[in-house]
């Protein structure tokens, strides 16, 4: 091979290779590798240039509590079969926005697609102690089934370094109080084993939901809806157990009611 080839070889190389287009990120720390940082007082809030979503609460001192006390939001893209549900995953290198990159947002916008092209747009608006999120199926790719946008919050095990026989005394007036879609009113305890979703506690949809746990030093997340849609929560795997061990809290879009993606699914640290 004569030298002109083997200096332009490694060039075609590097040109072949795929380039990953993620979402622009801030470029100074604590935000590095972040599209959005919001701080508050009680907590912190960022959006990833992946599209992977945070919320640290903070503790007496000012600093966060830790990660198994982290809150994790994700959009999710559902397709439904006629025996299961799947959540499809996000292709990176698809995610757009004509946003920049802040620390100071008021309302940002970015789309994307799932693996079978589908492609989605995810709203957010900060004010104050207050999130809200929204968004929408944009269409429907290669995938044949029947398509929806949910977001999903989900809790960890914030007594992960509590001894396993002082949770039950610890999270004794730990609750999960809520008001369904047809206004009736219930709460839950933390350490009694149930199925979040069953129709009895959230299965049917809330327009409301409040939490409140000891680890979170008296901090309360409460959850509402704005505009056609609705709340559940589900446990790990969907299987009964603790919600102190974990759970997911579920926002589901309605494109019939909402075509245009305007319904909010509000959450408010107080």
């Amino acid at each position: 091979m004569s030298l002109s080839k083997l200096l332009l070889a490694p060039c075609l190389i590097v040109l072949s290779l795929p380039s990953v287009a993620q979402l622009p990120s801030l470029p100074d720390k604590p935000w590095l590798g972040y599209f959005v940082g919001y701080e508050r007082r009680d907590f912190r809030f960022g959006v990833k240039e992946d599209a992977e979503m945070s919320l640290e609460c903070m503790n007496s001192r000012g600093t966060a509590m830790g990660f198994n006390k982290a809150i994790y939001f994700a959009v999710e893209v559902v397709e439904s079969y006629p025996d299961r549900q799947s959540v499809k995953r996000i292709i990176p290198e698809s995610l757009t926005s004509a946003d920049k990159p802040t620390e100071d947002p008021e309302k940002i916008t970015f789309k994307g697609k799932v693996t079978g092209d589908a492609e989605f747009e995810c709203v957010i608006e900060f004010d104050g102690d207050q999130i809200k999120f929204g968004g929408r199926i944009l269409n429907n790719g290669t995938l044949k089934n029947p398509l929806s946008f949910r977001i999903s919050s989900r809790f960890q095990d914030a007594y992960k370094y509590t001894a396993d026989d002082k949770v039950e005394a610890e999270s004794k007036k730990d609750r999960i109080e809520f008001i369904t879609l047809d206004k009736k009113r219930d709460k839950i305890g933390v350490f009694e084993s149930v199925k979040l979703s069953a129709d009895e506690f959230t299965g049917k949809g809330l327009s409301n939901l409040r939490i409140e746990m000891k680890p979170y030093e008296g901090k309360r997340f409460e959850y509402a809806i704005e505009g056609p849609s609705r709340i559940t929560m589900v446990n790990p795997r969907e299987l009964p157990s603790s919600p102190y061990r974990g759970f997911s809290v579920l926002w589901h879009a309605d494109p019939a009611k909402d075509p245009e993606g305007k319904a909010r699914f509000v959450l408010e640290v107080k």
